[in-house]
Order: C-alpha cells, then sequence, then structure tokens
C-alpha cells in the first residue's frame, strides 16, 4: 500500500512539473490593437518579449530595445532547467532531515516547497517588471483598454492582458507548496516536526 501512495505523490508532483512547463511555454502578457488586427502584436514569456513586426512594422519604433537583455533568456532557462531537475530529484532522494529552529524538515519537502516558492517569487518579479516595461515601452496599462497612436494620424484602441499562462503560473507554485505540505500524509509517513 504504501508504495502505491509513493507512486501517487510522484505522480501529483510530476503533474505539477508538467504544469509548470506548459505555464513556462505559454504567454504570460499579451498586447492587441485593432487597427492592425485581433491578433497579438506584442507577447511577454516567461523568458522574454516576443514582437510581431510583420504587423507592427514602422508602426511603432518606440518598441525597438524593448527585449530583455541578451543574458537574461538562457539565465532564465537554466532556473527552469534547475526547477525540473530539482523536482525530480526530489523524487528518489533519500529521506534526510535537518533542523531549522524547532523544525524537523526532510530533504525531499524541502526540494519541492523551495522550487514552489521560488516559483511565486518569479510570478510576482514577472508583473512587476512586465508593468514597468509596458509602462516605459508600450504606454499602456498592464490590463485594459486603451488608445494607442500607430502613426500620425492613426490612432486605434488596444487591449492588454494578463494570459492564462501567467495565472497557471500563479497556482503552480503555491501547489508544489502544498504538496510539500502534505507530502507525509500522502505517502503515509508519520509527522517529522512532531
Amino acid at each position: 500500500m504504501s508504495k502505491i501512495r509513493v507512486w501517487i505523490f510522484r505522480g501529483l508532483v510530476g503533474i505539477a512539473a508538467g504544469l509548470m512547463i506548459t505555464s513556462w511555454l505559454l504567454p504570460w502578457w499579451s498586447c492587441t490593437i485593432a487597427q492592425i488586427g485581433f491578433s497579438p502584436v506584442a507577447q511577454i514569456y516567461p523568458y522574454g518579449l516576443w514582437l510581431n513586426m510583420e504587423e507592427i512594422g514602422g508602426y511603432l519604433d518606440y518598441l525597438k530595445g524593448a527585449e530583455m537583455p541578451a543574458f537574461f533568456a538562457p539565465l532564465i532557462w537554466a532556473y527552469l532547467g534547475l526547477c525540473i531537475a530539482l523536482l525530480l530529484s526530489s523524487l528518489f532522494v533519500k529521506e534526510k532531515t535537518f533542523n531549522l529552529g524547532k523544525f524537523r524538515f526532510s530533504l525531499p519537502k524541502v526540494l519541492i516547497g523551495g522550487v514552489g516558492l521560488s516559483y511565486i517569487i518569479v510570478a510576482v518579479l514577472a508583473v512587476i517588471i512586465a508593468a514597468i516595461r509596458t509602462g516605459a515601452y508600450f504606454q499602456t496599462p498592464l490590463q485594459g483598454q486603451f488608445t494607442i497612436n500607430i502613426g500620425d494620424p492613426f490612432v486605434s484602441s488596444a487591449f492588454t492582458s494578463l494570459e492564462f499562462g501567467y495565472w497557471l503560473a500563479c497556482g503552480v507554485g503555491p501547489l508544489l507548496i502544498v504538496l510539500a505540505l502534505l507530502r507525509n500524509k500522502i505517502i503515509g509517513k508519520a509527522r517529522l516536526n512532531s
């Protein structure tokens, strides 16, 4: 019975890791401009900014330079790789415990909870950075409808929104923390910090 519970827990962590990767591959923010069409002209992913230059052409010259620095994409992809490696290793590492004050933690719980906490921090930082950058380059709110000048004298409605990928990321971090906290109950082990 306990081996089945361990595999159920591993499956739950695997599902959370899959959701993390899915959230990573989906856009977290997008901007559409009615005059140009209702497909996104700009999207922010966790690893960088995508601009549909064929659609916006020379209309929005001030967007040039809005991309993240060159080191950002490799760094953030390395972060994702490290998170997935830590989640996978948490499933097979030995049950080592350590003390932090009066609390005792197991290594697998710390790995899973640590990844969850770091992903919450990434989601919070992403929305802060996106708000700053969209204000600086797009002169737009992070979410909502506004008018935009797309070349003299053209004015159009534009729409920005946080996308499903972002909201999924906001759920994955807490899910991992909950899995870490409930690990012993799911696999059927006694509490460590009693």
